[in-house]
């Protein structure tokens, strides 16, 4: 995504320990938000591009015990405006 693009990554949004490692190791520096339903999106700095991946881990019958997908994972992000 990047690459097609330009431009700089400001953030990312994981809660899984193992994705996140991986995030940090390929972005050092670039924030972990975690949660994206309990982030306070006022304090986050604006992107012109947003881009999302969503668990695939029902899809491989690997989903751990007792976690459940949100319905509508991007609600929270329903008020953000891209830059302009």
């Amino acid at each position: 995504m990047q690459s097609a693009f330009g431009g700089t990554v400001a953030w990312h949004a994981e809660v899984d320990p193992n994705a996140s490692r991986i995030l940090a190791r390929h972005w050092p520096g670039v924030p972990n938000l975690g949660d994206i339903t309990t982030v306070d999106w006022r304090t986050v700095p604006r992107v012109c591009v947003l881009t999302a991946g969503f668990p695939c881990q029902r899809r491989l019958g690997r989903r751990p015990p007792g976690r459940t997908q949100r319905p509508d994972p991007l609600r929270a992000l329903a008020a953000r405006r891209p830059c302009g």
